[in-house]
Formats: structure tokens, sequence, C-alpha cells
């Protein structure tokens, strides 16, 4: 239902100016979303007024912002919600032009146009998009420092600076000369805007800009429009259906297993500490940290060797890294817990999954709490494999608001206020920030990774023979298979089968025989007993086991041999 008083402002406002009918058309004033309209300009030779307008959709906030805008709720600064990188090439740059596709790249990522209201009554909060962002774009010479260490270290200080305030950009941009030869640019963000995969693809978009007005490259595909990704995400998290489905999936694992509970870095002392703060010896949850908020970065860095090795470990069972660290977090908590076979972590999914996610940047990470019940008895691959179907689950339901499992633990376990059931957070992002132009070089501070592509396979009807094997099975190197319920997967048809082996046969024992064949060798069933098929699925849940394999084939990475020879 419209608002009535909105309605009837607007067109006493602008009636005379004929864009009535225009609005009421596109039915622009709809429940999800409101507009303001600007009166302004006056007409300098005739000194009459004209209507100019444009149209501001205001939305509310995705789980996915929501997750961050509670962080910055509860810890009361803006710090806790920041995303920054530097990124440069060992190269001189003309910064004339790098401004102008910095610009571009503003005009192209409607994301760092993103703003947000001031809380209303209820302290709610809504996001807008400006259609320009007309700010200068600072340079700044730092590379007069005695190494870039140092500037790095005067860069971390920009990354805790906030973004305080209502209706003002959250994103900044700064261009940057650096020691060593260095030269680039900065760019801080609040994350409610961007996560780390959005972030990425934007910077490999603004550098294919420079190049192709520099070099003559070919020029960036167009990227998905930010806004249209936003309304879908928005009707996905009003579906009714969805939600309800998803509710039930996290409910159920309470269910089935009851309050979590704390396992600590440090050991059981942590939770012993906050049993006995709160009065309670049966606590099952502990203090979150609320006012020590700056963070500590220190790189590890893994050599070839031991790389390469974890990286075939994944590859050649099946698994991907993130589980693997997953297994290995777990499995520490564990030994420091006294055994605790009830561990939970955090951990962050993307969500991106098709190409219009990948490419509209926007806030799509999201954090949900990965627990696994694993007892000493079990085998490493066993509990790897468990891990792993259990994010693959968690994928399936993604759409869901976290802050609702957190309600419902604190509604059943009347969990204290400011504690929680995590120590851990993994986030595990092996992509790249990288100018994909040999002019240019590689982006500094990043590691190079030479990807593969993941295989999914999906037999939706009658896969036989040598064309079933050459079809990206799981004998030339399928990563996945899936099948649904009703697939066929043999030698041959049955029925071609039957009348080979019973040529003499009448046509009732041919049928017999087919049925007997079709149970014993063309089933899904069988299939799958057999190891062709790692999945039998529902046709309807098709998109979401896709969708997770992908996820969880993200980091896929296949190390080859070098060529012995060339090619010429």
């Amino acid at each position: 239902m419209h608002d009535k008083s909105r309605s009837i402002f607007c067109k006493v406002f602008i009636k005379s100016s004929g864009y009535w009918n225009f609005l009421r058309r596109y039915d622009i004033f709809s429940p999800e979303a409101y507009i303001q309209c600007f009166l302004f300009r006056i007409k300098r030779k005739t000194g009459t007024m004209e209507v100019i307008y444009y149209m501001r959709n205001y939305y509310p906030l995705t789980a996915a912002q929501k997750m961050h805008h509670n962080w910055i709720l509860d810890y009361g600064t803006q710090q806790v919600s920041g995303v920054s990188v530097v990124a440069s090439v060992q190269a001189e740059l003309d910064f004339g032009l790098l401004k102008k596709c910095i610009q571009m790249e503003t005009e192209r990522s409607g994301c760092t146009r993103v703003r947000f209201t001031k809380p209303d009554k209820e302290g709610n909060v809504k996001q807008y998009i400006e259609k320009q962002d007309p700010r200068d774009i600072e340079l700044k010479d730092l590379s007069g420092m005695e190494s870039l260490a140092k500037a790095d270290e005067l860069m971390q200080q920009w990354a805790y600076e906030t973004f305080d305030g209502d209706d003002i950009p959250m994103c900044e941009f700064t261009m940057l000369k650096l020691p060593e030869g260095y030269n680039g640019f900065f760019v801080h963000m609040d994350h409610r805007l961007i996560d780390s995969c959005g972030l990425v693809v934007m910077i490999g978009d603004l550098f294919q800009l420079y190049t192709y007005y520099k070099y003559g490259t070919a020029y960036p595909q167009e990227l998905a429009d930010f806004e249209t990704v936003l309304k879908k995400d928005l009707a996905k998290a009003g579906n009714e259906k969805r939600f309800a489905k998803d509710k039930k999936f996290w409910d159920d694992q309470l269910d089935a297993l009851g309050e979590p509970l704390y396992s600590d870095i440090q050991g059981p002392s942590v939770l012993e500490e906050a049993r006995k703060r709160h009065g309670n010896p049966k606590l099952r949850s502990s203090d979150i940290e609320m006012k020590d908020l700056f963070v500590a970065v220190k790189d590890y860095y893994l050599e070839p060797g031991p790389t390469k090795n974890l990286i075939d470990f994944c590859m050649n069972h099946q698994l991907s890294m993130t589980n693997l660290l997953l297994l290995g977090i777990r499995t520490y908590l564990s030994k420091v817990n006294n055994g605790q076979e009830d561990i939970t972590i955090q951990n962050f999914i993307s969500r991106r999954s098709t190409h219009d996610e990948w490419t509209s940047g926007g806030s799509r990470t999201i954090m949900f709490p990965c627990r696994t019940v694993i007892t000493p008895e079990t085998d490493f691959l066993s509990a790897a494999y468990e891990i792993q179907n259990m994010q693959n689950r968690i994928y399936m339901h993604s759409n869901y608001d976290p802050a609702f499992i957190m309600d419902e633990m604190r509604k059943r376990y009347n969990t204290p206020e400011h504690t929680g059931y995590e120590s851990c957070y993994l986030t595990y992002q092996p992509m790249t920030v990288k100018v994909e132009n040999e002019m240019l070089g590689t982006i500094r501070q990043h590691a190079k990774w030479f990807a593969t592509v993941p295989k999914v396979n999906v037999i939706i009807g009658k896969a036989y023979g040598t064309a079933y094997v050459a079809m990206n099975s799981k004998s030339i190197g399928a990563d996945l298979v899936y099948a649904w319920d009703n697939a066929e997967i043999g030698m041959m048809d049955a029925s071609l089968a039957a009348k080979i082996m019973y040529a003499d046969a009448d046509a009732a024992t041919i049928g017999e025989k087919a049925a007997e064949y079709a149970a014993l060798q063309s089933s899904v069933d069988q299939a799958a007993a057999r190891g062709y098929v790692d999945t039998i699925i529902n046709p309807e849940d098709t998109r979401k086991y896709v969708a997770a394999a992908f996820e969880m084939l993200f980091d896929k990475r296949e190390v080859r041999a070098d060529k012995k020879h060339g090619t010429v």
C-alpha cells in the first residue's frame, strides 16, 4: 500500500511540471523504497523557476550489512567495520590519468557512492546511492620515507580512521607515491559497502581502465549494477518460504545439539573466569572484548614445499583449503580445552556464485557459526569431511540473517549480553589484488596464485558409455558429481542390454531382464554406491548444490609441472 500522505505531497508539488503521471506510471512510491524530489535551478535569462528532480531510493540494510552495522553499535565505533587496501606497481604512473580513472570507477561501482541515513525512532538505518561523487582525489608523496615497511605502518594508521556521521561518503581514495619506485593508490571503505572479493574486482577494473587509456588495451567489461543486485538480495530476504526453511535449519541444529560451549585459544580458564564474573557455574558462553579494539597484524609465510603439499592434499581428497583450516583450528581448540568435542568457529562465506554477484561490489560476505561435535576416535579425513558437509549445508542457508541465530540462542538459553560461544573467526581469502597487465607488472604485497577451473557435473538424465566418461566424469577429474534422483548411469540403456544378452527371449522376459539390469547396473543408487556420484539431489535443489560446490571449490588450486620443451 502506498504512503498516502507522501503521494499527495508529491502530487501537489510537481503536478504542474508534468512529472506526476511519470512517477505514478512507474510506481515509484513502493513500500520498499521512497523518493526525495529536489527543486532547484533558476533560469538566468527568463528568471523563471524550472523543476529539476532526481529520484533517490532508500533501502533497508541487507543481512551482510546488518552484521557489520551491529558490530558498530555493539562496539560504539565504526572502526570495527573498515576495509583498506594499498594497490601499487613498481612503475611510473600518470597521476592525472589515474585520478580520472578513479573518478570513473566511482561511477561504475555504485557501492562506492552508498550513504547511510540517520537512525529513525526504531533505530533503523537505511541506505541510498548518490548519483555522483564530485570529490577531488588527493595525491600524497611518501617516496621519501625510508622503506615500504614504514609507509605501510603509516597507512595502517589511516586504516584505523573512522567514517563518523550520517549521510556522508564512506569511501576514500588517495593516490600515492611510495618508496622504492612504487606508485598507486590507497582505498579506505566502510565494510558495509564492500567486502574483500568485491574490492579485488573493483581494483582490477580500475587498473583496466588505466591501461585502456594509457596503452590502448581492451576496455573492461561492464560491471553489474549494484542497485539491481541489492534489490534482488532484499527480495530473497523477504521470501517467507525461504526464510522459514532457513530458520528451520538453524533451529534444528540447536534442537539436535543443544546450547553450544565456548572454547578459547588460551584454554578453559577463560570460560571459568566468565562463570565467576556472572555468578553462574554452568555458563556456556564467555564475554566478548568490547574495549581493546586495536588489531595487531602479523604475517606468516609458508615455504613453497609445504604450500604445495597442502594444495595437493586438498585436491587429492576433494577438500577446500578453508575447511582444512577450520579442522586445524578446531583441533587446536579441542586439545587446549581438555579434549572438548563440541567446538564452534565463526567462518565467513563469500556468497558470490553468479556473474552479477561477483561484479556488483557490495558487502556480501557473511559470517555463520560452524559447529561440529567430533569425538577423539574420528580419523582425520572423516573429521574434515564432516566440517565440509556442515559448511555446504550452511551455504545453502546463507541468506539467513546470522543475528537471528544469536537471538534464538539468547531466547532459549538466557545468554548474557555481550557474550558469545566462539573465540576464533576465520576468513580465508586466496584471491590476489593483481594488475592483469604486463605493462604494469604485479601488485606488491600479494602472492600470485595459479588457479584452474573447478569442475562440477550434474547428471539430469541418461549418461551411458564412453559419452558419460568423457563428459566430465569422476574418472577424468570432475571435482563433484551430482545426479538427479531419476538419472540413469551405466554402460548402455537397460532395454538394449537385455536384447543383446537375451536375444532369443520373448518380449515379457526381455522386459523383466531390462528392469533387473536397470536396478543393478543403471540406477543412480548403484552409481553412487560405486563412487560415480557424490550426492543424489532433488531437481529443485540443483542451484543450491551447484552454488555450494563452487563456494567450496572457490580456493581450488592445481600445481602443474613445468614444460620440458617450448612450443616453437
